[in-house]
């Protein structure tokens, strides 16, 4: 089977749960990479930016094939535009909000990206969104404010502000969340390509920012597995996943994130996070869990009603 049959081939349920699950977990040890890389913030942004996007584009390129030439005339449009952007400003406020504060506080705005979009898909796409989830959007608000308001007792964390850690998160779920729902409105778009330039040109600016020499410390196995394994090849499988199956679903195994980024920090660096951010974060995450587990259930009882309805 050629890489391409995972973009265009007929959608294959098991196929996307497996990316997804691998995808998931493969994330999960970002944040102890950038604490291992020993980067300042335009060193980081400058590594990320040129190996996570380069690794991005250079994936499209092998999932389009001989496609790729008719496809990227679709980046001179306004929706790739947009994806190029969010995922600059993504890029950009999640590399220092690592740098400002607790892995825990980031990851928990972080994981409201879902939410968001089911926010923007009502402002925007003018989608209806139930009762379900504007209470979920609450319930993880409220969450994500316990974390933040509770940061500064994090043990072995960054000593920076804990409030700027914490919007620069929210910053990066709402990048993603842009990204969500211009794809979804817009399916034509490269994503992979759009995604990876938006990481690109954050790179420029962290080397035109970078003082002298900063871009050549670090650790550089640590630099390398960051942007050259980790981060490419599980953005590139959280990417295709709905391809084949439930966007529903596939958020839900990104929250594994959520509990084990901060798990690994804790291992590799001995960061932890207080016992009011675990309760603050746990809200979040039982809020999220149940949350994408009701509208799995709505849809899967969707889909059955359609086929009945459809069946002879």
């Amino acid at each position: 089977m050629s890489p391409g049959n995972f973009i265009s081939g007929a959608p294959r349920p098991m196929t996307g749960l497996a990316m997804a699950l691998a995808g998931a977990l493969l994330i999960t040890p970002d944040t102890l990479l950038i604490r291992l890389s020993g980067l300042e913030e335009w060193g980081l942004t400058f590594w990320r930016g040129i190996l996570i996007g380069g690794s991005l584009c250079a994936l499209w390129l092998l999932f389009e094939g001989r496609r790729a030439l008719s496809r990227v005339r679709n980046l001179a449009t306004l929706p790739a535009l947009v994806i190029i952007i969010a995922n600059f400003v993504n890029a950009m406020a999640f590399n220092f909000a690592t740098m400002e504060t607790s892995i825990t506080v980031v990851v928990t705005a972080l994981a409201t990206a879902p939410l968001i979009a089911a926010a923007l898909a009502y402002v925007i796409l003018k989608e209806r969104t139930t009762r379900r989830t504007w209470i979920a959007i609450a319930l993880s608000m409220i969450g994500v404010l316990i974390v933040i308001m509770n940061g500064d007792g994090a043990l072995q964390a960054p000593e920076g502000n804990v409030w700027l850690g914490g919007f620069l998160g929210f910053l990066a779920a709402l990048g993603i969340a842009i990204v969500f729902v211009t794809t979804r409105r817009h399916p034509d778009i490269p994503v992979l390509l759009a995604t990876g330039i938006g990481a690109i040109l954050s790179a420029l600016v962290g080397l035109v920012m970078a003082p002298a020499g900063a871009i050549l410390t670090g650790n550089a196995l640590a630099i390398g597995l960051m942007g050259l394994f980790v981060m490419p090849i599980s953005w590139g499988l959280l990417t295709l996943a709905p391809r084949h199956t439930s966007p529903t679903v596939v958020s839900l195994f990104m929250l594994l994130e959520m509990v084990l980024a901060p798990f690994w920090v804790w291992l590799g660096t001995g960061e932890r996070p207080s016992l009011p951010m675990i309760g603050g974060a746990a809200l979040v995450l039982a809020t999220l869990m149940i949350y994408f587990i009701a509208a799995a259930r709505e849809a899967r009882q969707g889909l059955e009603v359609s086929s009945a309805a459809d069946a002879p």
